[in-house]
């Protein structure tokens, strides 16, 4: 290296986490998601569970509204952009599927939490989005989805006096 080379570029590619060949291994996690949705509304109407059968997509479809509206609304209003921050709707579409799944099978927040950490740990190591744009993005779409998802489980709770 020349005595005279600006150190900066050299210290930014020494602190480069990037991992260019897990680029495809990233596109797959919400596509592998909605399978695991698809699967389980493939056993719900084989086990006869018509509620869930007929919940489990309409939970979906407002789940994904939710967090694409949320991302609509950011840039419409660029409400993120005025804090240098990018809100992520690959994020906020991964928390909508989980707090699908959630809604109707609660025990699974284990794997749902280990999952979603992980996924936008991944996320803030490729470079794909900083930290905060995450926390972001969690405050306002993983928030709203979450509250969303409580309530439709108290719903269909309700509807079958309490149970499941």
């Amino acid at each position: 290296m020349r005595s005279d080379a600006p150190l900066a570029p050299t210290l930014a590619a020494a602190t480069d986490l990037r991992w260019p060949a897990l680029d495809p291994f990233a596109d797959l996690v919400n596509p592998a998601l909605g399978l695991g949705l698809l699967v389980l509304l493939v056993l719900a109407i084989r086990a006869g569970r018509t509620r869930e059968a007929i919940g489990l997509p309409l939970t979906l479809l407002i789940m994904l509204v939710l967090a694409y509206g949320t991302a609509h609304v950011d840039r419409v209003l660029g409400l993120a952009d005025r804090f240098d921050l990018n809100f992520s709707t690959h994020g906020a579409v991964h928390l909508a599927a989980w707090a699908t799944v959630l809604a109707w099978h609660p025990r699974a927040w284990p794997l749902a939490a280990g999952i979603a950490l992980a996924y936008h740990a991944f996320m803030v190591a490729q470079g794909y989005h900083s930290a905060a744009d995450l926390a972001v993005t969690v405050a306002t779409a993983g928030l709203l989805v979450a509250a969303t998802a409580v309530a439709i489980r108290r719903r269909w709770r309700a509807s079958r006096g309490g149970t499941g």
